[in-house]
């Protein structure tokens, strides 16, 4: 049976002791990705709902991240061996991880490419620096600074040759500027608060123009108290075509910004289970953007596949290479192709395992790459 991302779901109930199995299956090209059944008694479902609250580790491995709340049964909890609760619980993460495919399970939505206006031959952005309470993963709120009231902020998407201008308000409570990360631009236009420009104190903007000289895959985040600034979001992705037109032919392109710290382990401002899923129908090719805006070099991992990387920080690589892990070190860029030949949920996640996996399942550093028909 030919899989597709309509057959993605699981049950509620999982993995209960004595009272009942769960009855469900995900049908899979050759095999099923999960299996049960049910003795029919009633009993799990009569029993009373509490709360169930995974905490994530934090980046220090406090155990300080945020909550995932989900529901489960008295008897699930009360009766659970050790082995059986750490099994319910990857369970759980991966059937919110699949609900997330269908309907979102945390409000706001960040990396979302912003149009820029024409003004006499110039590409114009308008842009906010705002406090926001963002959702990294189902009901766990952080503070945290975005542009355009989202994290990431908006995609910037120009080519070489335009001439571009970028104006930038401050909302925060404190002073900030914006660094165009990898840009070729001007020194009074680099952007580091007091050295290169005035900051940008609380309500006041400073106008960006530049013309975009170099392609490639490029990044925008503060450089004013940046530790903070950035690492609770103020980033963004600023991707730039050659003249001659799109460097990759592909079915779709993806941008993955990560971060860490601040918000938790996050990709485009979400951690696991609320991360994007990846698709593509078999036989594409897709384009992933790699960025890594945060404090800790994060390797990632695609199962099943290869990854050809083809430029690092937006230069091209004379000799392209393949491989299935790619260590992204704080401020680099990475541009990776991926042939989507074998249908399938395949893990992409970080394999520094702290960042994503713990006896609570999946979290932070992890999404999927699903192949269809």
């Amino acid at each position: 049976m030919a899989f597709t991302i309509e057959d993605l779901r699981l049950p509620r109930r999982m993995f209960l002791k004595r009272a009942a199995v769960v009855g469900a299956a995900v049908p899979m090209a050759g095999g099923l990705i999960a299996a049960a059944c049910s003795d029919g008694s009633g009993g799990a479902e009569a029993a009373a709902q509490v709360a169930i609250k995974t905490t994530t580790p934090g980046p220090d491995g406090s155990g300080g991240g945020a909550q995932v709340t989900a529901t489960a049964t008295q008897t699930e909890t009360a009766e659970l061996a050790d082995w059986e609760k750490i099994d319910h619980d990857h369970a759980k993460g991966i059937e919110l991880f699949l609900e997330n495919i269908k309907s979102p399970l945390t409000r706001g939505k960040g990396n979302v490419e912003l149009a820029p206006r024409m003004e006499n031959g110039v590409k114009v952005w308008d842009l906010t620096c705002d406090e926001l309470e963002w959702e990294t993963v189902p009901g766990g709120f952080e503070k945290g600074r975005g542009y355009n009231n989202m994290i990431s902020g908006p995609i910037l998407r120009g080519v070489e040759g335009d001439r571009v201008r970028i104006h930038v308000k401050n909302n925060l409570k404190e002073s900030t500027s914006t660094h165009w990360h990898g840009l070729l631009i001007p020194n009074n236009m680099d952007g580091v608060g007091i050295l290169t420009q005035p900051e940008i104190k609380p309500g006041e903007s400073f106008t960006y123009e530049f013309s975009l000289r170099n392609a490639g895959t490029h990044m925008y985040h503060a450089h004013h108290n940046s530790m903070d600034q950035v690492n609770r979001g103020l980033l963004g992705a600023f991707i730039v075509e050659p003249a001659s037109g799109p460097r990759y032919q592909v079915a779709k392109e993806y941008v993955l910004v990560m971060n860490d710290s601040s918000l938790g382990y996050t990709i485009n401002g979400k951690g696991f289970p609320a991360t994007d899923v990846l698709t593509a129908k078999k036989g594409e090719k897709i384009l992933i953007r790699w960025m890594n805006e945060g404090l800790m070099n994060h390797p990632m991992h695609l199962h099943g596949l290869p990854m050809q990387v083809m430029a690092i920080d937006g230069y091209p690589l004379p000799a392209p290479y393949l491989c299935d892990t790619i260590d992204v070190a704080p401020g680099n860029r990475y541009d990776t192709l991926v042939d989507c030949t074998e249908e399938g949920l395949w893990a992409f996640h970080c394999h520094i395992l702290s960042h994503a996996e713990s006896p609570a399942g999946f979290f932070g550093l992890t999404t999927v790459l699903a192949i269809t028909a």
